[in-house]
């Protein structure tokens, strides 16, 4: 019996870690942008900001509104960001109650619900969006928005996309996000703020 316990504790390790590796290389699951009501933003940066502006100027929120969560905090403003991404200040909608990607979700998906709302892009970096979509899907089973879940990237100067993959301090945000997911992943949200 101990023998074949231990076999299952190997074997269970192996498989986690197996999944662990395979999650690092599979975290970017973004998806194309569509004609959406909204564009929604939990923000955290790393190119949110420009990549919202480039889909608001391209005339992917029908009611010319984002939605930024949050906007404002403690040492945070991110309204120049979005200004300089060429978005107006009455184009956005500051949600600043979110601590976390779970509160996010639920503030952000309530604003819709407020608004008459019934689609969103959902625009957050490239490391991010596996666990964010877990998250607002979640979510949103008390409200049946469809929500597209888009990636954003960091460029060069010269215009070149740079995925979390690509340098150390991106790839380390994406080994973070490995625990942050598996938090999730089991609704750790409710008992802590994990970001």
């Amino acid at each position: 019996m101990k023998k074949r316990l231990k076999q299952l504790a190997v074997l269970i390790v192996l498989f986690w870690s197996w999944h662990a590796v395979w999650l690092y290389f599979n975290l970017d699951v973004g998806e194309t942008p569509v004609l959406s009501d909204v564009i929604i933003v939990p923000e955290g940066g790393d190119g949110r900001e420009d990549q919202a502006g480039r889909l608001l100027l391209d005339g992917y929120s029908l009611s010319d509104r984002i939605i930024v969560s949050p906007l404002y905090g403690e040492n945070l403003n991110l309204l120049p960001h979005y200004q300089n991404a060429g978005v107006r200040e009455d184009q956005i909608i500051a949600e600043n109650e979110a601590t976390s990607t779970y509160t996010n979700a639920v503030n952000t998906l309530s604003l819709m619900e407020e608004n008459g709302w019934s689609s969103a892009l959902v625009v957050t970096s490239d490391y991010h969006t596996r666990r964010t979509r877990m998250i607002y899907e979640r979510v949103n089973r008390h409200y049946d928005f469809d929500l597209t879940y888009i990636s954003a990237y960091v460029y060069t100067n010269e215009g070149e996309v740079i995925t979390y993959l690509d340098t150390p301090g991106l790839r380390s945000a994406g080994r973070r996000e490995i625990y942050k997911y598996y938090g999730y992943l089991f609704g750790l949200y409710h008992f802590l703020d994990l970001d």
